[in-house]
């Protein structure tokens, strides 16, 4: 986070010979400026969170990959069971 002194701001601009209400009005678009420009910006502790959010996600479809996997595997023996019966019945 960065800081901004509005006070010291506002004094340099008037010691310079502004007047205090257009120092204090320039000072504040500033301030406006910077806060926007770091208000969406992640924290580590945001990056963190995220980080574990997606390990969870991984976890789960590499499970159901499994699964999948596993399923093909049982059509795909169901598959070579038929044709070889199949090919005994009709040999």
């Amino acid at each position: 986070m960065i800081f901004f002194d509005t006070l010291q701001s506002v004094n340099d601009l008037t010691e310079s010979g502004m007047e205090l209400q257009q120092a204090k009005s320039i000072t504040q678009l500033i301030k406006k400026l910077i806060e926007s420009q770091y208000a969406n910006l992640a924290t580590k502790q945001d990056l963190d969170k995220l980080s574990s959010e997606c390990q969870f996600e991984i976890g789960s479809i590499k499970s159901e990959i499994k699964s999948i996997k596993w399923m093909l595997s049982a059509f795909g023996a169901i598959v070579i069971v038929a044709i070889v019966q199949h090919n005994f019945i009709h040999s």
